[in-house]
């Protein structure tokens, strides 16, 4: 190629850069220019950016605390224990329907149980939540009634020494995954005998320890009655599920009373100026907000955090780490009951609020980011409460739990929203 024809092009190249700079730089100076027209400049001139506001503010409208949780018949697995200084706790087992005939052999025609032989009670267990290092005892009793036998106190008079039917003593650190209890052939033989029920409780004594007991009654991880339906150990055992049949109750109350907890020492109740998550039986927490319209409608919110002051509490096993569980409340304002409004509540994960790590014997300042939902408020109806709530991770299968104080706290250590948001300016045509 020529030397002219080279001179030639870096010429042309550098007049295309110097329109390019003057261009850019002609824009430039155009888009700083102070205009009236404010958010009706043009588009190729946007308007000067407003600055980011934060704001800390007392939020809360309402908050409370409900105990009892979880709701009867809900939790998968079902705390056993004897904390003396602690917790206490019982569970009480149904086979409302034994079997009364067997196959033999698994062929053949049913053949009616006369006798039983090497009776157990089964509890599958969940190992994660064992605890104690040292021998306790766990004895079953045969709790069945003609009394009122959905009453706490009528079922907890029933663990008396004549009708104790079974124990086994094991180190609670050293238990596999399930406890097979012996139990008497003589009652279990006059229960099938009379076509009776067996209605067991369980209790944990003569030593201090904890175990987790699941009790998910629609699948093989629940307790199990297990008994040779003769003599003759070519046949296989009878395996019982739990069930029960109480007059007049629809089903899912029923579910409900087949495996279920009876608690002596427990937690004790959370001060007037707290909002506990967790402990034993739990507590659950609800707030709502009150955050004034020109942030939720008329800003841009690009932070969002729920500033929680925490309390140290000391009961139940205070140095683990627990999950403080988010949930979201779904219902209207027309749901004027807060258990309801809790039991209706969505996990707070579908609202992207993620679970926070806690330990509940530290104290101090909590911060949980709540971006995504406060972003959700704007589109919501008048009616539906902008709120939050809270459970505790195992909630039912461990005693931890989490103390924060409430509106009713002094200023400095009440719940508050932190937010920053920009103000939202509509473009206009002039």
């Amino acid at each position: 190629m020529g030397d002219h024809v080279m001179r030639r092009l870096r010429y042309q190249w550098r007049q295309a850069v110097l329109v390019f700079t003057l261009a850019a730089a002609g824009t430039a100076a155009a888009c700083t220019e102070q205009l009236d027209g404010g958010a009706a400049c043009p588009a190729l001139c946007p308007q000067q950016v407003e600055s980011f506001r934060d704001t800390t503010f007392d939020a809360v409208l309402l908050d409370t605390s409900l105990r009892d949780y979880p709701t009867l018949g809900l939790s998968a697995v079902q705390l056993l224990a004897n904390r003396p200084d602690t917790l206490v706790t019982r569970l009480v087992i149904r086979f409302d329907l034994l079997a009364f005939s067997f196959l033999s052999n698994k062929v053949g025609s049913l053949d009616s149980v006369t006798t039983v032989d090497s009776v157990f009670l089964k509890l599958p267990l969940d190992t994660t939540g064992r605890r104690g290092k040292g021998p306790v005892t766990v004895q079953v009793f045969d709790v069945d009634t003609t009394a009122g036998d959905s009453v706490t106190a009528v079922v907890a008079g029933l663990f008396t020494p004549r009708r104790l039917i079974g124990s086994i003593t094991v180190t609670p650190d050293a238990t596999g995954d399930s406890l097979r209890i012996p139990l008497s052939r003589a009652v279990l033989q006059r229960k099938i005998a009379e076509r009776s029920r067996l209605r067991v409780g369980v209790r944990m004594v003569s030593g201090s320890g904890q175990l987790r007991v699941r009790a998910f009654q629609l699948g093989s991880g629940a307790p199990t009655l297990q008994y040779d339906p003769t003599t003759d150990t070519t046949y296989s055992p009878v395996v019982v599920n739990t069930n029960t049949s109480i007059v007049n109750a629809p089903p899912d109350v029923n579910l409900s009373y087949q495996v279920y907890t009876l608690t002596d020492v427990g937690s004790p109740n959370v001060p007037t100026t707290i909002l506990g998550v967790g402990g034993y039986p739990a507590y659950r927490s609800y707030l709502r907000f009150r955050v004034p319209a020109r942030i939720t409608d008329s800003a841009t919110i690009v932070r969002a955090e729920l500033v929680l002051t925490q309390q140290r509490s000391r009961f139940g096993n205070a140095n683990d780490t627990v999950s403080l569980v988010p949930l979201v409340p779904t219902t209207t304002e027309v749901l004027s009951d807060v258990r309801r409004v809790l039991d209706l509540a969505a996990e707070a994960s579908l609202a992207s609020v993620d679970t926070a790590l806690l330990v509940p014997s530290d104290s101090g300042q909590r911060v949980l980011n709540v971006l995504a939902l406060a972003r959700t408020w704007k589109t919501l109806p008048t009616n539906v409460p902008r709120a939050l709530a809270f459970r505790i991770g195992l909630e039912g299968a461990q005693p931890a739990e989490l103390r924060f104080f409430n509106s009713k706290a002094p200023a400095a250590l009440r719940p508050k929203l932190r937010i920053t948001y920009l103000l939202r300016s509509e473009f206009a045509i002039p």
